[in-house]
C-alpha cells in the first residue's frame, strides 16, 4: 500500500511527463488516466474503472468508477474554457444514476484538461467545484484525488508549498541565531516558537494592530544602536504574559493576555538588522494558509536538535488518517447516522464532547491536531443532524449546544521541545477550526494544554482516556542498548517481561493494558510487530487479551531517511458486539489476525522440528576488526615459511559477497584460531602478532569475561557450527538479509561471517530443496523483514520447515540434477556478464535470461513432486505455506513419520547417488 510520500513522489514524475503535452483528448486521455491511477498505487482495471462507459443517457463518460467517480477529459487547448464544459460533465453525473438497477450516481466528478483539474461533489455542492488547481500543483493537492487510491479524499485549502517555505525561512533564522550564539539554545528555541505563534495570531487578528510586524519594521529602519529586540520584543512577550497589564499603549495597544504557558518565560534575544529583516519578511507570509500538520513536523525537526538538518520529511495527513479514521471517525460517524430524534442527538453530542484522545508519543502533535479537527467536524455534523431532525419533527431547534473542547486532547513525549511544538500546533488548529466549524473556547487567553506533558511515557502513569492513537518511536532491538543503556533495558525487561524487542512493541502492550472494554486504539509500528518474536510480544498480546484488529495496513513505507517499513493497526478491546467489518490494506476481509493477514491466509507460528536441529547456523562474529585482513596482507601470511598459515588464515564471507560478487567469493580474509589455546596460537607468530597488536588492547576493556581472557579467539567458541562443518568438503551459505534468499556453495576453508547463514549440507539435493520456491515461500511466511527485505531466521524459517519425507531415490536425483543445472547456468551468466546474483535476478524479474527462469521452474516442480504436489502448486506461495504448516502440525502431533536426514549426511548422499564428491 502506498504512503502519502510515495504518491506525491510518483505525481512529481507524472507532472514532469505531462506538463508539456498539447495534443488531443482522444489520443492520450486513457494513457494519462491509467498512469494517474498507477501514481496512487492502483491498477485502473483492478479498481473497476471503465473507459468510455455509456451508462449515461446524455453521452459516453471518458472514465467511470461506479459509485465513486466520473472523469471528463478535455484537450489542453480547452484549459482556459474549462468552465464551459461543466454542464456536460454534470449532465453525465446527473444521468448516470439508474433507479431500476439501484445504481447511484458517483460521488465525485473530475473535469480535466490534462493541465488543469476541477473536482466536484455535485450531490452536496452542485454550484461550484470543491477544488480547482493546475497540473503543476497536483503533487501538493494529491489528497483531493485519494478516491483513485480507494480512500476518502481530503479537500484542504492550506498551502504545502507556503508551509514548507515558511518552515525553511524560520529554520534559517534559527540557525543563524545558534551560529552566533545570540542566546542560550533553549532561549532561541522559545523565541522562535513565540514568534511563530505571533505571526499566526496577527494574521487571524487575535492581536490587533500587528505589534510584532510593527516592531520588526522599526528595528529594520532605526539608525544607530539605541534600540534592541532584546527589549522591544521582550517587552511585547512580557505584556502577553501579564493579565493585569494596564500599560498597553503605543505598539502594545492591541495586545491581550495570551496565557497557555507560551509566554511564561519571555525569550530575550538581540536580533541583528539582517535577522530582523528576515523575520519581517516571514511575518508577511499568509499564515492563515499554513498547514499545522506539516509545519509542526518541520519545525520540531530543527528545534529538537541544534545542528540537525531541517527535516524534509513529515507525516502525511492521509497516513495519519489511516489511524484516526478507523479509531475515532468511523465509530462516531456510525453512531451519528443512527440518531433518530433531536434528544438522542443532544445526548450523543454531550458524550462526544466528553470524549478524550491520548497520544502517548505525541511528538509535534500532528496526530492530535488531525484527531481534534476530525472531532470538531463530527461535532459540526451531529449539530446539523440535530437541527435537521428538529425541523423535520416540527420541534424547536436546540440552542446552547456544547462544543468539543481542546483540552480533551492528551499527549506525552519525552522531548520537551516536541511537547512545546505540539501545544503551538493545537493552538493554531483551535483557531482554524473556529473559523471552519464555529465557536469553541475563546481563542484568547489560550486554552490550557497541561494535558500535553513531557515524560517518558513507558515510565509514568497514563491519564484516563477514551481512545489511544499515535506513532511510537521506531528503534530496532539491536540498537536499544546503545541508545538507552543497560539500566533502562534492565528496567524494560523487568517491567514488561518480554525481553528486549523493537521499542514500539512496548507501546502496543501498554496501550492495550490501558484501554477499558469497548475502547479503541490505533498505532503505527515497525512491521516487525506482525513478525516472529516481536509479534508475540505485541499484536498477539493484543489479540489473546480480548483485542480485535478491525483495520490495518500490513506494510508501507514511513517518511524519514531510513525509509522504515511500518504496519498501521487499529483495534478495539473486548467489544460488546463482535465487529463484522474488517479492512486490511484497504480491502474488505473476513477478519485480521496478529500476522496482519485474513484468517484463511494465516500460518501462525510453526513449532521447531527436532530432526532439523544442528543443520543451520548463523556465521561467526570475530569481535574485533583486527582479525580482518585485506587480500595483500593475507597473501603475505599465507606465503610465510615459519608456519602453515592456511590452517588459521581463511577467506571471510559476508552477505554482500554472495549478493554482488560474480563468483560469490569473499573479498576479505580473517585470522581464525578456532579453539586453539594461546600456546598453540603462538605457533603462528606473524598472525598472533597482528592479533596481539590490533585486538588485545580493545578486548582488555570488554565487559564479557570470555572475550577479555580469550582475546586471540573469536567472540564466542562457535562449537556447534564448527562441529557441523567438520569433514564436509563444502557447505551452503546464504545472506541473512536481502530482497530474496540467495544461496551459494562455499569451500570448507571459507569462514562465514555473522551476516551469513550456514546450512551444513554438501549434497545437490539439499541445495535444490533450499533453493526452491517451496523453501523461500515458507521462509517468507515465517521470517521477519528489514524494510521490504527478507530477514531469514533459522529458528522460525529452517527449524520448523518440513523437508520432503519419504523421498524416492529417483525423486531425489531429479531435484539434485535440476539444482546442478540451475547453478551451472547461473554461474555461467554471472562470470560472462560480470554480474552478482542480485543484479542477475533483478534482470530475470524484468524478463531477461528466460532459460534460467525455466531451470528454476523445473527445480520448483521437482521439489513439489517430492511432496506429492501437482506442478500447478510449485509457485503458489499461499498454498505452499498453508500445506507446509499443516504438514508441520502433523509431524509435531506424531501423525506422520519424519526423519529426512537419516543416513543422508555429507559424502554419504553423494556416494549413494553415484555422484562425484567435491
Amino acid at each position: 500500500m502506498r504512503s502519502g510520500e510515495q504518491i506525491r513522489s510518483a505525481l512529481v514524475k507524472f507532472v514532469g511527463r505531462w506538463q508539456s503535452y498539447s495534443g488531443t483528448e482522444r489520443s492520450e486521455a486513457q494513457t494519462y488516466l491509467n498512469e494517474l491511477f498507477e501514481c496512487y498505487g492502483r491498477d485502473r482495471k483492478d479498481a473497476g474503472a471503465l473507459f468510455e462507459d455509456a451508462h449515461s443517457s446524455t453521452g459516453i463518460m471518458d472514465l467511470h468508477l461506479p459509485g465513486q467517480l466520473i472523469v471528463e477529459m478535455k484537450a489542453p487547448k480547452e484549459t482556459a474554457r474549462l468552465v464551459q464544459h461543466r454542464t456536460q460533465a454534470l449532465d453525465y453525473w446527473r444521468n448516470s444514476a439508474d433507479v431500476a438497477t439501484e445504481r447511484p450516481a458517483p460521488r465525485f466528478v473530475v473535469l480535466c484538461s490534462f493541465q488543469r483539474f476541477e473536482i466536484w461533489e455535485p450531490g452536496k455542492y452542485p454550484n461550484a467545484p470543491l477544488m480547482e488547481f493546475d497540473l503543476a500543483d497536483l503533487p501538493d493537492r494529491y489528497e483531493s484525488l485519494m478516491v483513485l487510491a480507494g480512500e476518502e479524499p481530503l479537500f484542504q485549502h492550506s498551502s504545502k508549498a507556503l508551509t514548507r517555505a515558511a518552515a525553511i525561512a524560520v529554520a534559517k533564522v534559527y540557525r543563524g541565531l545558534l551560529d552566533r550564539e545570540a542566546a542560550p539554545p533553549e532561549s532561541i528555541q522559545r523565541f522562535i516558537l513565540q514568534m511563530v505563534w505571533l505571526f499566526f495570531a496577527e494574521d487571524y487578528n487575535m492581536i490587533e494592530g500587528r505589534p510584532t510586524e510593527q516592531t520588526l519594521h522599526f528595528l529594520t529602519t532605526v539608525h544607530g544602536e539605541p534600540w534592541s529586540s532584546y527589549l522591544m520584543l521582550g517587552g511585547l512577550f512580557t505584556s502577553l504574559n501579564d493579565p493585569d497589564d494596564y500599560g498597553r499603549q503605543g505598539v502594545l495597544r492591541g495586545t491581550r493576555y495570551v496565557n497557555g504557558d507560551l509566554f511564561n518565560k519571555p525569550a530575550l534575544v538581540h536580533l541583528t538588522r539582517e535577522e530582523a529583516t528576515e523575520l519581517l519578511e516571514i511575518s508577511r507570509y499568509d499564515w492563515r494558509q499554513v498547514d499545522p500538520t506539516i509545519f509542526g513536523s518541520l519545525i520540531e525537526g530543527f528545534l529538537s536538535s541544534d545542528r540537525s538538518a531541517l527535516g524534509a520529511h513529515y507525516t502525511h495527513e492521509v497516513d495519519i488518517l489511516k489511524i484516526v479514521r478507523p479509531t475515532i471517525v468511523k465509530p462516531w460517524r456510525a453512531r451519528i447516522e443512527a440518531v433518530e430524534t433531536p434528544d438522542e442527538g443532544v445526548a450523543l453530542l454531550d458524550e462526544l464532547c466528553r470524549f478524550r484522545v491520548l497520544d502517548p508519543a505525541c511528538g509535534c502533535g500532528n496526530f492530535l491536531y488531525v484527531a481534534y479537527r476530525e472531532l470538531r467536524h463530527l461535532e459540526h455534523t451531529l449539530k446539523e443532524r440535530i437541527t435537521a431532525l428538529a425541523k423535520a419533527s416540527g420541534l424547536p431547534v436546540p440552542t446552547g449546544l456544547p462544543f468539543f473542547p481542546l483540552s480533551n486532547m492528551q499527549g506525552i513525549d519525552v522531548v520537551p521541545m516536541a511537547t512545546a511544538v505540539a501545544r503551538v500546533t493545537l493552538w493554531m488548529g483551535h483557531r482554524q477550526m473556529i473559523e471552519k466549524y464555529g465557536p469553541a473556547e475563546p481563542p484568547l487567553p489560550l486554552v490550557s494544554l497541561a494535558s500535553i506533558r513531557t515524560a517518558d511515557a513507558l515510565r509514568v502513569p497514563w491519564p484516563e482516556t477514551d481512545c489511544i492513537v499515535g506513532n511510537p518511536p521506531f528503534l530496532g532491538s539491536q540498537f536499544m542498548r546503545d541508545a538507552h543503556g543497560d539500566d533502562y533495558l534492565k528496567w524494560l525487561t523487568i517491567t514488561f517481561k518480554v525481553g528486549i524487542k523493537d521499542f514500539c512493541v512496548y507501546w502496543f502492550r501498554r496501550a492495550h493494558q490501558h484501554l477499558r472494554p469497548g475502547q479503541r486504539a490505533g498505532l503505527v509500528g515497525t512491521n516487525s510487530i506482525a513478525q516472529n518474536r516481536a509479534r508475540s510480544a505485541s499484536l498477539e498480546y493484543v489479540t489473546t487479551n480480548g483485542g480485535v484488529i478491525t483495520d490495518a495496513v500490513s506494510s508501507q513505507t514511513w517518511p524519514g531517511e531510513a525509509k522504515v517499513h511500518v504496519s498501521l493497526v487499529n483495534w478495539t478491546k473486548s467489544p460488546s458486539q463482535p465487529p463484522t467489518d474488517f479492512l486490511l490494506d484497504n480491502e474488505p476481509v473476513s477478519g485480521i489476525t496478529a500476522e496482519l493477514r485474513p484468517p484463511e491466509q494465516s500460518t501462525g507460528d510453526a513449532p521447531a522440528l527436532p530432526a532439523n536441529k544442528g543443520r543451520c547456523f548463523q556465521g561467526m562474529t570475530p569481535v574485533g576488526e583486527g582479525f580482518i585482513l585485506a587480500e595483500t596482507e593475507a597473501q603475505r601470511l599465507l606465503a610465510g615459511k615459519d608456519a602453515n598459515y592456511r590452517e588459521i588464515v581463511r577467506p571471510y564471507l559476508i552477505g554482500e559477497d554472495i549478493a554482488d560478487h560474480p563468483e560469490q567469493r569473499p573479498g576479505r580474509w580473517v585470522i581464525d584460531f578456532g579453539h586453539r589455546s594461546l600456546e598453540s596460537a603462538m605457533k603462528y607468530p606473524a598472525a598472533i602478532k597482528i592479533v596481539r597488536e590490533r585486538v588485545k588492547p580493545i578486548r582488555e576493556g570488554n565487559r564479557d569475561r570470555f572475550r577479555r581472557e580469550n582475546w586471540w579467539r573469536f567472540g564466542r567458541p562457535y562449537t556447534a557450527v564448527r562441529d557441523a562443518l567438520a569433514g564436509l568438503p563444502r557447505y551452503i551459505g546464504a545472506g541473512r538479509v536481502g530482497k530474496r534468499l540467495l544461496l551459494t556453495w562455499c569451500e570448507a576453508w571459507t569462514c562465514p561471517s555473522d551476516l551469513v547463514y550456514v546450512f551444513a549440507f554438501d549434497d545437490d539435493y539439499s541445495m535444490g530443496v533450499l533453493s526452491s520456491f517451496t523453501h523461500s515461500a515458507f521462509a517468507r511466511s515465517q521470517s521477519s523483514t528489514l524494510e521490504d527485505r527478507l530477514r531469514y531466521t533459522p529458528t522460525s524459517a529452517f527449524l520448523p520447515f518440513p523437508w520432503p519425507y519419504p523421498v524416492s531415490g529417483e525423486q531425489r536425483e531429479r531435484v539434485a540434477e535440476a539444482s546442478r543445472r540451475m547453478i551451472a547456468r547461473r554461474q555461467e551468466i554471472c562470470v560472462e556478464e560480470q554480474l552478482g546474483l542480485t543484479r542477475l535476478y533483478n534482470l530475470v524479474d524484468e524478463g531477461a535470461y528466460a532459460d534460467l527462469k525455466k531451470l528454476h521452474r523445473e527445480l520448483d516442480e521437482a521439489v513439489a513432486a517430492c511432496y506429492g504436489w501437482p506442478k500447478s502448486m510449485a509457485q503458489d506461495k499461499d498454498e505452499i505455506a498453508r500445506r507446509l504448516m499443516a504438514l508441520n502440525a502433523e509431524i509435531v502431533a506424531g501423525q506422520r513419520p519424519y526423519d529426512p536426514f537419516a543416513g543422508r549426511d555429507g559424502k554419504a548422499v553423494a556416494q549413494q547417488l553415484g555422484l562425484p564428491v567435491a
